[in-house]
């Protein structure tokens, strides 16, 4: 067992070192992506000496049946990943008596003791130790909810220290071979599959030089008046109701940009201090008064969330949201009947606990989440909405990990399958055919750090408009346009990127003084929304790409007029692929013209995206795609 064990050991140094951002991480200074500390032991998660790698280790003084654990309530599907990698230390005594086991999906499986692993964990020094997933039970399709480093006979473990814990992908390599058939069905894109979140404190969105970067992306859907304060929003008087202050775009601002730059438009109305009345009078205004075309509504924004104002009897209260979303829609469609209302929720039955169960129809099942509630209410008041709309944000803020981030989009068929069978259990037939929005995504859920601003951030913009849309999402709306820049949150050096702060915008927002860059700079994913639209445009039809490399994401587009686009993206940090495109149903034209945007040229701040000439002919493109780049191939 541990010559054989010894012999992978070996085998795997090469992939597992090959590129780091192959290998999502569970604990690296912190515990990463959505992974938590769950633990009873003795441990200091910010342990300073030894270190193997980074600024942090863990040092842990096991008890008794204690257990250092590591705890992700989504659970990590495996798929794809073969071990569980991480470093020992042995402290001053050495061999440390512990067992490693998982939890899949909420149930332990069997521990199994370190030294099946390991031959020997000498004293004061750090010692590498990668287990096979299988060897711990783990099966493919698993859901890892659960890592155990437990003390199981009733002694107590001398001191000793482990760093760098992460999963270990079975597959890293330079080449890839991708197959597109451009006869194969699709998702035809609309507007509102390509949209950017703007807002009523955006000072600037009115003026020439926004209304020129706008016209370079010309998103498909705006979303307007923001996030959190469209429940503190007063739209008569372009303030706060809340805390008072005024903004820098009003109803009119918003109408102006987004009509001139072709956009369809999203207004969230105030559910939190508003009336149905308000929300009438405001489509009242902007589509009979300025005739401004608003064909999407949605009530509130999070109002699920603690976070949100809310100055109803019950807050955050599921039951009295779907009173208040009859009302708004018979109100509301009774200025405009062509509009369309939708309403907010999350992905699964059981976030954001209300003081009502109900009944799943289906299953038979009791939840009280905020989604089945308002679900169940707005089916017994005879309301379907027009649509649904969800936010993701895959990491917490202080945990962010580039290799868990680059991986998360393959949650999306997950994510919208689920939602959708919701819709189904709760609202009958007619969920089958309501439409899922998402008007919210970005890498992280608040306090944004450096990660946002880096050209991983664009990586996972690219990678996650395309995933979610053919995973059946019917609009999907970047979290935003313009920021801030924040300096005070997870700038770790072990987060790839040279800003040294975060914002949610794709341009920079100028402020705070003398922080970030320039008023209006683009940073990454401001060209990687470039990209997308030299890619994909209203009518075009999105294809799934079979593709052998994980960390090459690969998408086609077929447009109305038969011709072709591939859209590539490297997700490898530091390794350029190779890759061979073979095309089926579709000749390659003779001149191939590729346009990239990459790390390379975000860190010498090259302006604008590059663009090449390649040869082409015949049914393949072989072509060689930089480090964390992202590329339209058109022809």
């Amino acid at each position: 067992m541990r010559w054989w064990t010894i012999g992978v050991v070996a085998v795997l140094s090469g992939a597992a070192l090959a590129d780091e951002f192959a290998h999502p991480a569970v604990y690296r200074d912190y515990p990463a992506g959505r992974w938590e500390d769950w633990s009873w032991a003795n441990r200091d998660m910010r342990n300073t000496n030894p270190v193997y790698l980074g600024q942090y280790s863990i040092r842990v003084d096991l008890y008794p049946w204690s257990s250092l654990f590591f705890k992700n309530r989504d659970g990590f599907v495996v798929d794809g990943f073969s071990h569980l990698e991480f470093w020992v230390h042995g402290g001053t005594a050495g061999n440390p008596n512990f067992r490693i086991g998982v939890e899949v999906n909420g149930i332990d499986r069997p521990l199994v003791p370190v030294q099946n692993f390991v031959s020997t964990i000498p004293a004061n020094q750090w010692t590498r130790v990668q287990v096979p997933l299988s060897a711990l039970g783990v099966n493919p399709g698993d859901r890892l909810t659960g890592i155990h480093f437990r003390e199981f006979s009733g002694q107590t473990v001398p001191t000793f220290y482990i760093d760098e814990i992460r999963l270990i992908r079975a597959q890293v390599s330079a080449r890839a071979l991708a197959t597109v058939n451009f006869n194969a069905p699709g998702r035809t894109i609309t507007q509102p599959m390509r949209g950017i979140n703007v807002a009523a404190w955006d000072w600037f969105l009115t003026t020439p030089e926004r209304r020129e970067l706008l016209k370079q992306l010309r998103f498909g859907l705006m979303r307007y008046p923001g996030g959190s304060i469209s429940n503190e929003y007063d739209w008569r008087t372009n303030s706060n109701r809340r805390y008072g202050g005024g903004y820098g775009t009003n109803t009119d601002g918003f109408l102006s940009v987004a009509s001139e730059t072709g956009a369809e438009k999203l207004i969230c109305v105030n559910y939190g201090s508003g009336t149905p009345q308000e929300a009438a009078d405001w489509v009242h205004y902007a589509n009979i008064q300025r005739n401004g075309n608003v064909r999407y509504w949605a009530i509130g924004n999070e109002n699920y969330g603690s976070w949100e104002h809310d100055t109803h009897p019950h807050r955050h209260d599921a039951h009295t949201y779907a009173h208040f979303t009859r009302d708004a829609i018979q109100l509301m469609k009774a200025v405009d009947p062509t509009i369309k209302v939708g309403v907010v929720g999350v992905p699964n039955e059981h976030e954001f606990p209300q003081r009502f169960s109900v009944t799943n129809p289906r299953t038979g099942q009791t939840h009280n989440g905020w989604t089945p509630v308002l679900l169940n209410r707005l089916q017994s008041l005879g309301v379907v909405p027009d649509f649904f709309d969800i936010h993701i944000y895959p990491q917490q803020p202080g945990r962010e990990d580039d290799a868990f981030l680059l991986d998360d989009p393959r949650t999306w068929e997950e994510i919208i399958a689920t939602t959708r069978q919701i819709l189904r259990d709760y609202l009958g037939p007619a969920g089958e055919t309501v439409p899922i929005f998402v008007t919210e995504n970005n890498s992280v859920a608040y306090n944004p750090g450096k990660q946002t601003t880096s050209m991983v951030n664009a990586l996972y913009m690219a990678d996650s408009w395309a995933r979610a849309i053919l995973a059946g999402a019917d609009a999907f709306v970047w979290w935003d346009l313009q920021n801030s820049a924040e300096v005070n949150n997870n700038n770790s050096s072990r987060l790839y990127g040279w800003r040294q702060w975060g914002d949610y915008g794709i341009v920079a927002a100028g402020y705070p003084p003398g922080v970030g860059d320039p008023l209006n700079t683009p940073y990454p994913t401001f060209f990687a929304a470039q990209l997308i639209l030299r890619f994909a445009r209203p009518d075009d039809v999105l294809i799934r790409v079979v593709c052998d490399n994980p960390m090459l994401s690969v998408y086609a587009v077929r447009t109305p007029q038969g011709k072709g686009r591939l859209l590539v993206i490297n997700k490898m940090r530091s390794t350029a692929i190779t890759a061979e495109l073979r095309v089926q149903g579709m000749r390659v034209g003779n001149e191939v013209y590729w346009r990239y945007y990459s790390a390379a040229q975000d860190t010498t701040k090259t302006k604008g995206i590059a663009t090449r000439t390649l040869r082409g002919g015949g049914d393949r493109i072989r072509h060689t795609f930089p480090p964390m780049s992202v590329s339209v191939l058109e022809w």
